[in-house]
């Protein structure tokens, strides 16, 4: 039933769109004096910031009040209400974002356009090292992003924009935000403070964060199904407890032709890990990261811009048994990677950009859980992108990207198990190259209004874990085994985007299609081992594999203006997304999938009020992999309220904010524990942010 739903509400979503509109017969600016929406500015998905009106993919900006009525402890939770996006929810202490069924390898977690450096996409227990609350804006492309970003960006990138390297000079002596928060399901208790002092040469910016949670409360037991153990604790997720402290110092020096500067910040979190395990472990998280980021106007030739981003990041976790002094394993990556984009010269109506990437990760664990050996992995890239203005109603885009990775293997144990498909040697190396194309287009067909259109071709090289894992992972609950001679995973991927940014319905309307060959996923090989050196608690095994898939789905998000003044605004939004993804080979489908969603949002502002109230419902999962079950529909209602004044020239906002608060009990299908971690039960989170 549900698999005719997606397609009508896209439908339904078109025709709302362009109903009751009169369509002139070209494109020109909007007048100053109607409703725009859709004009914020995108600075991930192309050199030449754009606004997402302009884009030919589907993309999401949150800054501002959006982002800070979404903001989570994590940057998945943060997400994973926008249309596309889910999350891998581990507890509330690890979450990632997953773009339209794809997540880990496939989705890129940017800091300021550069790699997050940690090692968030080798399991969904491990936490992205970036912290939603000292951030500026959040962007998130959905769809192939390979040409600028890597062939690890195929399911889309979340690029986090903050300010420790200020890029413009500032335009007071000093100025800041100081932030307190708290919340009534885990005890949450935040501080937050940033501040920024300088002149038209100089600029500093310093930040820190610190924040405790006790176990979330939520609605019943956290385990449910037929293993769920006897005397469980009612009300409670044990285990999920964080003590978090993040921090930078930066500046920037500002010339006529551009800015240079330079950032260190740490990243340092205690987190439990809600799998029921006895005894319960906790995860001990640190990264020293240094930065630098510099642009220049006019560098040399035919250029009319240089960027340039290199970020360096010392990462460490520790999993530790609850109460021990001793880790069971502990996991180092010290890695770095840099980008240079050179911005050509208008040549006419044709503009582009040429660009190099380059990083280097050495990855390696020691302890019980030494699930991959220690890899040490390079990844150099050359890309350009080219656009080409047709005519006022119609831009071109198109580009390649060419990708080379070399990884050499430290020293494997010589006492692995046996599996079919797995070798490993000590200091062996493999060396893959990848290509990536692309072509777009943005047609303007009528004032207002954009319809987008892009066609991706892309190579994503195996990674490590998937060609040489082999051992036990209590992040899957998993013995993992990886398969040495995977080939590139290939896709082609086609994005059509409707948008219209003014008048009294705004919003966007998307399809997609995605088709995969050599997809590699994980799938079940022994369900029943028995005990053994290796593998002890004879956890089921469960090997990557490569076989070929196809995702499809759509997005809508669409808003009402009732009412919208310089001093009252009334707004009703509708959001929904969908995704279908099936392993065609053996037409199965793929697991932890998120499910069919539909949502509804009404916001009121008057003079310095704001209120709001929102629910989205998540269908039942009804279709599942062999290794899983169905996962429950549930339904979220939330409630914010916000008043601003203004005292001795700083602006104060109180602010309140509901999820949850039917105390509806929600498992995510998305996540490895959704029979062991529901998402927490009512909260209100309520706090204060003062802005000098």
């Amino acid at each position: 039933m549900h698999s005719r739903f997606p397609l009508s509400f896209l439908f339904i979503a078109a025709a709302t769109l362009g109903h009751g509109q009169t369509v002139p017969p070209a494109f020109t600016p909007p007048p100053k004096d109607e409703v725009i929406q859709l004009d914020a500015v995108v600075v991930t998905g192309d050199p030449d910031p754009k606004t997402v009106f302009d884009l030919a993919q589907g993309a999401s900006i949150l800054s501002g009040a959006s982002l800070h009525l979404r903001e989570e402890g994590t940057l998945g939770e943060t997400l994973s209400a926008l249309p596309g996006v889910s999350s891998t929810y581990y507890g509330p202490g690890a979450s990632r974002p997953i773009i339209r069924g794809l997540g880990g390898d496939r989705v890129r977690m940017l800091d300021n356009g550069v790699g997050s450096l940690d090692a968030s996409n080798v399991s969904p227990d491990h936490n992205v090292s970036l912290e939603p609350l000292l951030v500026e804006s959040i962007e998130v492309l959905r769809g192939p992003s390979t040409l600028l970003y890597g062939s690890s960006a195929v399911g889309g990138v979340v690029n986090v924009i903050d300010n420790r390297i200020p890029s413009t000079a500032p335009d007071r002596l000093i100025s800041g935000r100081v932030e307190a928060r708290f919340d009534t399901a885990s005890d949450e208790r935040t501080g937050v403070i940033t501040t920024t002092a300088g002149n038209e040469h100089f600029a500093l910016q310093v930040e820190g964060l610190r924040t405790e949670t006790d176990d979330v409360d939520i609605p019943g037991y956290a385990q449910t199904g037929l293993g769920a153990p006897p005397g469980q604790i009612k009300g409670t997720l044990p285990s999920s407890a964080t003590s978090t402290k993040s921090g930078s110092v930066g500046g920037s020096f500002f010339w006529a032709a551009g800015f240079a500067g330079v950032s260190v910040s740490e990243y340092d979190t205690l987190y439990g890990v809600p799998t029921g395990d006895i005894p319960p472990i906790n995860i001990d998280m640190q990264q020293k990261r240094l930065d630098f980021r510099s642009e220049i106007t006019r560098p040399f030739g035919l250029f009319k811009a240089a960027k340039v981003r290199f970020g360096l990041a010392d990462y460490t976790h520790s999993e530790i048994d609850a109460g021990a002094s001793t880790p069971n394993t502990t996991f180092h990556n010290h890695a770095y990677e840099g980008r240079i984009e050179l911005l050509q010269e208008d040549a006419g109506d044709l503009s582009g950009t040429i660009g190099l990437q380059t990083s280097r990760s050495d990855f390696s664990a020691v302890g019980d859980e030494v699930v991959t050996p220690e890899t040490l992995t390079y990844n150099h890239a050359l890309f350009a992108l080219e656009e080409y203005k047709l005519n006022p109603k119609v831009t071109l885009q198109f580009g390649g990207r060419y990708e080379y990775q070399s990884v050499k293997l430290g020293t494997v144990d010589p006492l692995l198990p046996a599996f079919p498909g797995y070798s490993a040697t000590s200091g062996e190396t493999r060396t893959d190259h990848g290509f990536s194309f692309s072509t777009g287009a943005v047609y303007y067909p009528a004032k207002d209004y954009s319809l987008g259109l892009s066609l991706a071709w892309s190579q994503r090289i195996p990674v490590p874990q998937e060609m040489f894992s082999n051992g036990p992972h209590g992040g899957t609950g998993a013995y993992e085994v990886g398969t040495s001679s995977l080939d590139k995973e290939t896709s082609l991927g086609l994005d059509l985007t409707l948008r219209k940014r003014a008048g009294f319905v705004t919003g966007s309307v998307g399809g997609f299609v995605n088709r995969f060959k050599n997809f590699v996923y994980e799938q079940l090989i022994d369900p029943s081992p028995a005990p053994s050196p290796s593998n002890p608690d004879a956890l089921p095994v469960y090997q990557f594999i490569a076989k070929d898939a196809l995702f499809y789905g759509g997005e809508a998000e669409i808003t009402l203006h009732f009412i919208d003044t310089e001093h009252d605004k009334l707004h009703l939004d509708f959001t929904s997304d969908y995704v279908r993804a099936q392993q065609t080979t053996d037409d199965q489908p793929l697991p932890r999938i998120p499910p069919l969603r539909a949502g509804a949002g009404l916001s009121y502002e008057h003079g310095p009020w704001t209120a709001g109230l929102n629910v989205q419902h998540a269908f039942a999962q009804d279709r599942y992999s062999p290794s899983e079950t169905e996962t429950p529909d549930y339904t979220l209602v939330g409630a914010n309220l916000g008043y601003r004044f203004t005292l001795a020239r700083v602006e104060y906002e109180f602010f309140a904010r509901g999820s949850n608060l039917l105390n509806e009990e929600a498992r995510v299908s998305t996540s490895f524990l959704r029979d062991f971690a529901p998402l927490p039960g009512r909260n209100v989170v309520f706090g204060l942010r003062a802005s000098f």
